[in-house]
């Protein structure tokens, strides 16, 4: 795997559109740097969001699993 990639790379990384990586880049969601005209993101940051997003929404889920049960 490449140590950068380009928004396209990471969209692709990330299963998502192109608009969405500029929009979390935007956002200060993932870092980037611009070289040229392009933006170039390193390709252990945008798999770090990665894990992160997968954490956080599986703890999200295993949160309101518990709370379900109890109120059965």
């Amino acid at each position: 795997m490449s140590p950068t990639v380009d928004v396209r790379g990471a969209a692709d990384l990330m299963k998502v559109h192109p608009k969405t990586v500029l929009d979390l880049i935007g956002a200060g969601a993932l870092p980037a740097g611009r070289v040229g005209r392009a933006y170039v993101l390193l390709t252990r940051d945008v798999m770090r969001f990665i894990e992160q997003q997968v954490a956080r929404q599986t703890a999200e889920r295993m949160g309101g699993l518990k709370r379900r049960k109890r109120s059965l």
